[in-house]
């Protein structure tokens, strides 16, 4: 049975996408749509194969964005997370500003990030950063809050030291919420990526979108939309990853 469930968590997904593009081919082709209006799917997978050369300095760009951006969120985000947890009045202190950030649109802020650091990687990476730190500082503190104070008093009844109970019992308790807010983090790492190189910049797949599709290159703002998705797809994958590793006895 588990076999089953997880041919078909595959087979699924693959003929829906198959079925979605079929019908997204068959209908460009019948009513004879334009391809500066909507490309057919097999001419924007033509594109990001024969024009492969061209996208990839942006690809390269926007995956060493959001990869860097993302890498440098998850430690900042569980340290303030395990900081805000064990002092009452850094919580008190720290926590209206992180909901700030995680309730805000950062969309609205790239002008004047702009503004104080230019147009550069180190404001794209920045920006990534704040946008998803926050997230993964929030799903953390959750997770550390919501460890069963049965716990804490066996290891301190064990003897067991603070940076022992942290690394053997704490991390693993709250493993689940964190890694829900590194799915989380990855979401946003991408769109506020992308989100700022509409506004910044000539390079990057962000900004790629914006000029074909000003120039109504259509079929190419779609390879460029398609190969975002593809950036998303590797995040996701590197967390999966990460669960079956960490949290296997959820497996």
């Amino acid at each position: 049975m588990n076999m089953k469930k997880k041919v078909t968590s595959i087979v699924a997904p693959v003929v829906t996408f198959l079925l979605i593009f079929a019908i997204w081919e068959f209908a460009c082709w019948f009513y004879k749509i334009d391809a500066w209006f909507l490309p057919k799917p097999s001419e924007i997978f033509r594109s990001m194969i024969v024009d492969f050369g061209e996208y990839w300095p942006h690809l390269l760009v926007t995956l060493q964005c959001v990869l860097t951006g993302f890498l440098i969120a998850i430690p900042v985000g569980l340290l303030l997370a395990t900081l805000i947890t064990s002092f009452p009045l850094l919580n008190a202190a720290m926590s209206p500003y992180i909901t700030f950030l995680v309730t805000t649109p950062l969309v609205s802020l790239i002008p004047l990030l702009m503004l104080m650091m230019g147009y550069g990687m180190n404001m794209r990476i920045t920006t990534v950063v704040i946008q998803s730190f926050a997230v993964i500082n929030m799903n953390a503190c959750t997770g550390f809050n919501n460890v069963p104070t049965l716990r804490r008093e066996l290891m301190q009844s064990m003897g067991a030291s603070r940076l022992q109970t942290y690394r053997m019992m704490i991390l693993p308790s709250a493993a689940t919420d964190i890694i829900t807010g590194l799915r989380l983090a990855a979401i946003f790492a991408t769109t506020t990526c992308i989100s700022v190189e509409y506004n910044a910049g000539n390079t990057g797949l962000g900004s790629q979108i914006i000029k074909y599709s000003q120039y109504l290159q259509t079929t190419k703002s779609f390879a460029c939309i398609f190969y975002v998705t593809v950036i998303g797809l590797i995040m996701y994958g590197l967390i999966t990853l990460l669960q079956k590793k960490i949290v296997s006895w959820e497996e």
